[in-house]
């Protein structure tokens, strides 16, 4: 299989031959100890080559690209990819709530002003437009899959009740996704995969993500609970779960309690950040991401 059709077969809850993985990226410090590059002192910028080495050692399958502010052409890193390797490539754009609340200064005053849906329709539409073009562009460069990033939670629940959400974010967040695959099936003739994305604890509304049409959510974060995370989630495909402090504290065993309750349903293992830092060393990572394959192949 390659690695797009890994991730199809499994969003679409067909057999794969290992169990896919994806993350953001790999800070490039992490990458040069991956790849054991030799030059630490004067240290050369990483390129796609290199990057692809250290995914391939981790037996990466999917990548999410952020757009490049300021540029003329957001996706062009995201269009490399595409054309030269094999990657399964979400775009991450910004959903309603994280679109408006980052516009405030004051987080506090943002979610005072949640509970005003006329006040925030102005400032909704602008930051669901800007997604709008940044998510065309990126079906365009060649995105196999949008990611919208809304970091509605924190370690408790969410910032702001299901109601508010459901009522005053949640309807451009469809519009968004309908839009978006108005697009692609204009363009490809099908419609491209939705995973959603938000730290915290976001149990109370996996199944309106769910209604949405969302078909996986990304980060996982251990403030929940696995169990209840698939219980709510049925078959939506889980992505992350894997919290960066286990590969100091946890390693191994903390991999095989999140595969016990995740492989229940489709999954994709990986950190809950998507970003392995540069700080981290490779053989923790290394003995990780094997055991992922190890537990897998005899597992399933």
């Amino acid at each position: 299989m390659t690695k797009v059709e890994r991730i199809l077969a499994v969003l679409e809850g067909r057999p794969v031959d290992k169990l896919p993985k994806g993350e953001f990226y790999l800070e490039d410090e992490l990458v040069r100890k991956l790849i054991q590059e030799k030059n630490s002192l004067t240290p050369s910028r990483i390129d796609l080559e290199e990057k692809d080495e250290a995914y391939e050692r981790l037996g990466i399958d999917a990548l999410v690209f952020m757009p490049e502010k300021g540029k003329e052409e957001p996706w062009q890193e995201l269009a490399t990819w595409r054309l030269k390797k094999d990657y399964f490539l979400f775009a991450l754009i910004d959903g309603p709530f994280q679109g408006v609340g980052y516009g405030y200064e004051d987080f506090m005053e943002f979610l005072m002003d949640t509970r005003d849906e006329e006040k925030l329709q102005d400032l909704i539409q602008k930051a669901m437009n800007k997604s709008l073009e940044l998510g065309k562009k990126a079906l365009v460069a060649g995105a196999h899959g949008i990611l919208i990033a809304d970091d509605i939670a924190y370690n408790h629940s969410t910032y702001v009740s299901p109601t508010i959400l459901r009522n005053n974010f949640f309807p451009h967040t469809k519009e968004l996704m309908d839009n978006l695959n108005g697009e692609a099936l204009e363009l490809r003739g099908e419609k491209v995969p939705f995973f959603f994305h938000s730290d915290g604890n976001i149990l109370s509304v996996i199944k309106d993500l769910k209604g949405m049409g969302f078909q996986g959510i990304h980060s996982l974060e251990p403030v929940m609970d696995m169990a209840q995370i698939r219980e709510e989630a049925g078959d939506m495909c889980l992505m992350g779960g894997y919290d960066l402090s286990w590969f100091f504290t946890g390693g191994i065993s903390k991999a095989e309690e999140l595969l016990q309750e995740a492989l229940k349903g489709p999954y994709i293992f990986g950190s809950t950040s998507g970003i392995l830092s540069g700080d981290l060393e490779p053989e923790p990572i290394i003995k990780v991401y094997d055991f992922v394959d190890e537990y897998f192949k005899t597992e399933k």
